[in-house]
């Protein structure tokens, strides 16, 4: 039997739209900074600056490392204390800069420029260059919440937005046209989010300067093999407010395999958040799967002071997770 010539022709047209489709995709992701990490298993590195919304605040700044091969990505938040020199912070760095030129846009790209210098210098590792500036909006922040929690949530939760996608899609077209084709970056990071785990999101604090340099070098570093022989050590804390509860979550880590040391209470908090206090992520992220709280958030905030692997904070969200109980916290 013989197709029409004209069902032919379109056949033939289709397969060469498609064939140009793909070449000037082949075309764009050759000058991609992303891709070509990717391939070479390299991290990719962004600046990350979150604003409020409806707010004209100081944003907060995180740097953004992405590991394609594990589907890892670590938010790093700069905090605004950070010291750049002697007598500049970074937030004083953004507000002399947000009066100087009245734009939030160019005082944060200043801001960050001095930021990126400043872990150039405490890292052990070499930094790569940072290949985008992406904003993300995030909800109002309590006075409890991380922001590098909120960051990591906001870039992952971009995905389920057509407006940013609309958005994306044009600043890449744009960048295409201007023959920039690193602008097609930012569409590819998030492509490669919308596959990405919410496990493999990993927020961290930036520690002070005697601690900084060991978890930049974590974080650029490949991950050292896992220690799974040794139990984690952790401490329990109740910030929930109901009785017996950092005592009743106590027993079911130990169950599985956590080895906690103490209990106590803890600041009131909605969210439960599992701090990694030695600078392995893994640990803090397997006490949260053992917790069975798919509300909580695990988070790398180094303090060697605790002596323990992590800190368990339990939040309103997970209250009722461990069984009823009377006892009251020592």
């Amino acid at each position: 039997m013989e197709f029409p010539r004209r069902a032919v022709n379109g056949e033939r047209a289709l397969a060469l739209v498609l064939l140009a489709a793909s070449a000037a995709a082949a075309w764009a992701q050759s000058g991609s900074v992303l891709a070509a990490r990717a391939r070479d298993g390299r991290p990719w590195l962004a600046w990350i600056e979150a604003r409020e919304k409806g707010q004209a605040a100081v944003p907060t700044f995180h740097l953004a490392i992405y590991d394609a091969a594990a589907r890892r990505l670590s938010v790093l938040h700069v905090p605004d204390e950070l010291k750049l020199d002697k007598r500049r912070t970074l937030e004083r760095a953004y507000r002399d800069a947000l009066k100087a030129t009245e734009d939030p846009d160019a005082a944060a790209r200043a801001a960050e420029d001095l930021a990126d210098a400043r872990l150039r210098e405490m890292s052990p590792e070499p930094i790569p260059d940072i290949s985008a500036r992406l904003v993300v909006e995030v909800a109002p922040a309590e006075p409890e919440d991380e922001p590098s929690v909120a960051a990591a949530l906001a870039l992952k939760a971009r995905g389920r937005r057509p407006r940013a996608w609309l958005s994306l899609a044009r600043q890449a077209w744009r960048g295409l046209r201007a023959g920039d084709r690193t602008a097609l970056d930012p569409l590819l990071f998030a492509l490669e989010l919308r596959r990405t785990p919410l496990q493999g999101l990993q927020p961290a604090r930036l520690p002070d300067e005697a601690l900084a340099p060991g978890l930049l070098g974590r974080l650029l570093s490949p991950e050292p093999p896992d220690d799974a022989s040794r139990a984690t050590t952790a401490e329990v804390l109740n910030g929930a407010g109901a009785p017996g509860l950092a005592s009743r979550a106590a027993k079911m880590l130990r169950l599985r395999g956590v080895d906690v040391l103490t209990t106590g209470g803890a600041r009131p908090r909605a969210r439960t958040l599992v701090f990694d206090r030695a600078g392995d992520f893994r640990r803090a992220a397997r006490a949260l799967a053992a917790l069975n709280c798919p509300t909580g958030r695990a988070l790398t905030r180094l303090d060697p002071s605790r002596v323990v692997d992590v800190t368990v904070e339990i939040g309103a969200d997970c209250a009722g997770a461990f069984g009823p109980g009377e006892d009251r916290e020592p």
